[in-house]
């Protein structure tokens, strides 16, 4: 297999090491030396798949467990963060399957907590996004909400959080008695639209503001 090197990152003491073209990770001066490496050089198969059992991989692995120790993190974003720290796609393969093993992944407990943290002041059609942005499918999603509604009212949750998010937005103006003018009004409903809250939502939580300011 011929290897070849790229310092991709100037400011990383690795080098990103390929073998026939495809990345398999990057590795320090002193490990390239002591696997006999030269840039564009034939290399054993052996040897590369050496350097990935005993140094890729194990690192791997230990990079994605302190990222879960952290937070939660869906397959998608653990394999993001492997590509950006210039790990190759069978490494990363690994290391993902490793956690995966073991049950540190689990997209649904993710979803659920994602979710309460930010149904105060999302909307739902927003939570969805930012949920199917990291990876997790739309089923998950699906019964993560069930989950947490078992016993609440969705569309009531959702006016509560486009109530929150007015009152943040209109910060001490809500103290007024008098209606925003219209054109505060319509910038203020367009602002909440655009965070995904129904029309119906924004007009029922904007008239519960005003009658209890």
């Amino acid at each position: 297999m011929e290897i070849t090197f790229k310092n991709e990152n100037m400011k990383s003491k690795k080098t990103a090491v390929y073998a026939d073209g495809e990345l398999i990770g990057a590795l320090y001066p002193k490990e390239i030396n002591s696997y006999g490496l030269e840039d564009g050089a034939d290399t054993e198969v052996d040897t590369v798949v050496k350097i990935m059992n005993e140094i890729l991989i194990p690192r791997a692995k230990r990079y994605v467990m302190n990222l879960l120790v952290k937070a939660d993190k869906t397959e998608t974003e653990l394999n993001r963060k492997l590509k950006a720290a210039g790990y190759g796609d069978e490494v990363s393969k690994k290391a993902v399957e490793y956690v995966r093993s073991f049950h540190y992944i689990d997209e649904l407990r993710t979803a659920e907590s994602f979710i309460r943290t930010k149904i105060d002041y999302s909307s739902e059609k927003e939570i969805r996004y930012k949920l199917e942005e990291k990876g997790i499918t739309s089923e998950t999603i699906d019964m993560a909400y069930e989950q947490i509604f078992v016993d609440e009212d969705v569309e009531n949750t959702e006016l509560k959080a486009a109530e929150n998010f007015l009152k943040k937005k209109l910060g001490s103006s809500i103290s007024l008695e008098e209606e925003l003018p219209y054109e505060e009004r319509q910038k203020l409903f367009a602002s909440a639209f655009r965070k995904g809250f129904r029309q119906d939502s924004i007009k029922k939580a904007y008239n519960n503001l005003m009658d209890n300011a």
